[in-house]
């Protein structure tokens, strides 16, 4: 398993608007399986952040797919990347 960090920008307010309760619930769903550990948008609302923790980027870029986000044509400018935690998170 690997951690992936999924950065993205939101196009189009109106379709993230019709699809956020959809999104969430995936992201929740995603979170409860242990596939997602942190999601969030960022500060200034222009975009978002994910941390995936799944087999390979493969199966990263499937979940960014999957995500009512990506159906609804919200967001733009998926980039995903592997990275290496070593200090990890402290609850």
């Amino acid at each position: 398993m690997a951690h992936f960090l999924l950065e993205y920008r939101y196009v189009n307010q109106t379709a993230r608007q019709r699809a956020r309760d959809e999104h969430l619930a995936y992201m929740r769903g995603l979170h409860d399986a242990g596939q997602v550990v942190l999601a969030g948008p960022l500060a200034d609302e222009s975009g978002a952040m994910v941390v995936f923790h799944v087999a390979d980027v493969a199966a990263a870029q499937q979940l960014v797919d999957a995500d009512p986000y990506t159906a609804a044509g919200a967001t733009t400018g998926h980039t995903l990347r592997e990275w290496r935690i070593v200090v990890p998170a402290q609850g």
